[in-house]
């Protein structure tokens, strides 16, 4: 949330609901997103990073709470990514959405790759002990 989300133009200075507000204002919309709930996903792509670091230190990345996390994490930045291009256009956004869906992916990957590198490699399902 600390990165430039729009690099020009309407909204390129602002922060959450002031952005969408802003985004929302040009007259154009996302299909089932309103404002409100475009500015909630917008507020939980941080939230959710924060998250991911609570809940891998204290459960671990691959435990059930950390596979949670990091599904919701890569949908919600996924969301976020497709919406802010549809109201701004692909060639407005900053940095912001681009890490926040690197950051997305890399919370996903690292709960769920281990377990399928080892089922590539070894044809076996990881043991159910953890």
């Amino acid at each position: 949330s600390f990165l430039s989300w729009i690099s020009r133009g309407a909204g390129s200075g602002l922060r959450g609901h002031e952005l969408v507000d802003a985004l929302v204002a040009l007259g154009r919309h996302v299909p089932a997103l309103s404002a409100g709930r475009l500015t909630v996903i917008w507020y939980l792509v941080p939230a959710l990073g924060a998250a991911s670091w609570i809940v891998f230190g204290v459960f671990g990345a691959r435990s059930r709470a950390g596979r949670i996390v990091g599904v919701a994490a890569v949908l919600t930045t996924v969301i976020a990514d497709v919406a802010f291009r549809r109201l701004a256009g692909a060639s407005r956004l900053g940095w912001g959405p681009r890490v926040a869906l690197l950051g997305g992916v890399m919370v996903f990957v690292g709960a769920w790759a281990p377990d399928v590198v080892r089922l590539v490699s070894t044809g076996r399902r990881p043991s159910a002990s953890r």
